[in-house]
């Protein structure tokens, strides 16, 4: 590989992890404020759920629409106005005081910034075709991880000081003012060149969306929904969990901190890992562990979760590295784009569905019924991952 080439990578790898930085850290922040936003409104578990299902929704909803719009106007130009689009989603969060003015505002946070992920893989695994690309999907989901971490921890702290709705306000103007000099940067550095309009003989390889192994794709995407289902509903919840084990509310903040801090850990390490260990062994342990650390949380002592938070963080995030990675090798390169965009859109979709079950759940049942059903429902991607095995490198 010659440095021009070597030096395309780079820059790819490092424009597009940014945006997924502000991506991540700004839509993860959403767990940190329910608790305010339920507490403000006097909301159910299942009206928490409902806005956190909004939120998700609306990015599987828009997520396949913008993959193809990416391929007529260039994926930067959605990925970095989606970026803006977010952080105008949440400044009018700042100033929303009614049920419908956050719906509202969720709604147009994360529908703009729906195409962010899928246009943003697809990218990467063009520019990093052949061995390395589960590393760079890694370092990019890594990098999101990374925004999930100092995101929150950054507004944690400025909720202490002004309030939520202050912290909120400077946090989205300090994403508009970052995401329009990152597009400006980006655009000149020419990063990767818009993606071209697939053809329809390219696409068609296989089928006509380039998948080229149907059953393996199938059992990625149902693997894809529990780990997402069950991700985003511990998330959702487990704020109300840490409350319930008498941790002060100023402090629920760091504890998802340190959650999202082992996630980012997992993210990048279960990447590289899957490289050497392959992509069934780490499905298997990651989802095992997940289990076995939510039903911990939900059975320790308070001491103890403080230490277990970072330890589930690395495992319930983990997974996500290794299916990302291999949508590549059962979809022809011609047809990513919307490949991406189709797996993106169902498991986001799952995403945005699973708080609104869990919340009805909760509210009729409780939260230790939720949060045990929850991390024992991760099991069931363990007899699926043997069909993952007949994943081809495109």
């Amino acid at each position: 590989m010659n440095p021009s080439e070597k030096g395309q990578r780079a820059r790819s790898l490092f424009s597009y992890g940014t945006f997924h930085f502000i991506d991540d850290g700004f839509a993860d922040s959403i767990y940190l404020l329910l608790p305010f936003i339920a507490a403000e409104l006097h909301l159910s578990f299942s009206e928490v759920g409902f806005l956190k299902g909004v939120f998700s929704g609306a990015m599987g909803l828009f997520q396949f629409p913008l993959s193809l719009l990416g391929e007529r106007i260039g994926e930067l130009t959605v990925v970095a106005s989606g970026t803006l689009g977010l952080a105008g989603g949440f400044l009018l969060l700042s100033m929303a005081t009614t049920f419908p003015a956050f719906f509202i505002a969720l709604i147009l946070a994360k529908g703009t910034a729906a195409g962010q992920h899928g246009l943003s893989s697809a990218v990467l695994s063009r520019v990093f075709e052949g061995p390395g690309r589960r590393a760079a999907m890694g370092t990019f989901n890594f990098s999101g991880d990374v925004g999930k971490v100092c995101v929150p921890f950054l507004l944690a702290i400025l909720i202490n000081f002004v309030g939520w709705r202050s912290a909120v306000f400077s946090l989205s103007i300090g994403g508009i003012i970052l995401g329009t000099i990152l597009w400006t940067l980006a655009r000149k550095s020419q990063a990767s060149p818009p993606l071209p309009q697939a053809k329809q003989g390219q696409v068609s390889e296989g089928s006509r969306w380039g998948i080229s192994d149907p059953q393996g794709f199938s059992a990625l995407l149902t693997i894809g929904i529990i780990d997402i289902s069950t991700r985003t509903a511990l998330l959702t919840f487990l704020p109300f969990l840490l409350l319930k084990k008498e941790i002060p509310a100023a402090q629920v903040g760091f504890a998802l901190t340190l959650l999202f801090a082992g996630g980012a850990v997992g993210k990048f390490a279960c990447g590289v890992l899957a490289e050497w260990f392959g992509v069934i062994p780490m499905v298997v342990v990651t989802e095992a562990l997940t289990t076995a650390g939510i039903l911990s949380l939900f059975w320790a002592p308070l001491s103890a979760v403080w230490i277990l938070l970072p330890l589930v963080g690395v495992v319930l995030n983990g997974t996500s590295s290794v299916l990302y990675a291999t949508v590549a090798e059962i979809i022809s390169p011609a047809g990513r784009s919307r490949g991406y965009g189709l797996y993106y859109a169902i498991t986001l979709g799952a995403g945005a569905v699973s708080p609104i079950i869990y919340g009805l759940i909760t509210d009729s049942l409780g939260l230790s019924f939720t949060l045990i059903s929850t991390g024992l429902m991760a099991l069931i991607t363990i007899p699926l991952s043997r069909y993952l095995s007949r994943a081809k490198a495109s």
